[in-house]
């Protein structure tokens, strides 16, 4: 009979291990509840916030392409919005690159919506004309709703360098904090020979 009775408590026991907290005490509100999975008896926590409307699989090889800015001439400009975080290309390009061509120049202005702070990232190669998604040029972290973030190369010393200065600026936007929302968007907007 009392063989019994402990096999019985101990079918009870193993039955609500994974669904139950344990009763060594009351549970702390201070930190997550954590219980052990049934299927695994690995712990879960069951207060983990779900995945961020933030996030999303751009990449900078898959960047949104947006067109292109003259860097040297002119006054153009490309816009995007968004409310995760991404990436963008443009291409900057070189229109005059006589013996008095002048530096090249490119702003990028992020305004955030309301309650929620967005940052950029900028980058570019400036020795060579190929991609680069990994070396920060500049960025703007400010915690204000608007951020700007400004680069310049090519012919930035006395004399004309000879060469085309044309070159593709990746740009990574970040979101920082607050809830993102398709109906709260930012606005990109990327300034040439600015």
């Amino acid at each position: 009979m009392r063989a019994c009775c402990l096999v019985a408590l101990a079918a009870i026991g193993c039955a609500t291990a994974g669904n139950a907290p344990s009763s060594d005490g009351p549970p702390s509100h201070d930190a997550p509840h954590v219980y052990l999975d049934a299927a695994t008896d690995a712990p879960r926590s069951i207060d983990a916030p779900l995945q961020s409307m933030c996030t999303s699989a751009a990449t900078c090889a898959t960047a949104t392409a947006l067109g292109s800015v003259s860097g040297d001439t002119g006054n153009d400009q490309v816009q995007a919005t968004g409310y995760q975080h991404a990436w963008f290309s443009v291409r900057v390009t070189e229109n005059d690159s006589g013996i008095f061509g002048v530096p090249m120049n490119v702003t990028v202005q992020l305004t955030s919506p309301a309650g929620v702070n967005y940052d950029v990232y900028l980058y570019v190669n400036t020795g060579s004309d190929v991609l680069d998604c990994t070396t920060v040029s500049t960025s703007s972290t400010s915690t204000s709703t608007f951020d700007s973030a400004h680069l310049q190369w090519g012919e930035t010393g006395t004399f004309a360098n000879n060469s085309d200065d044309s070159r593709t600026l990746s740009i990574e936007v970040r979101p920082v904090s607050g809830t993102c929302a398709p109906g709260s968007t930012y606005k990109l907007v990327v300034l040439g020979d600015v």
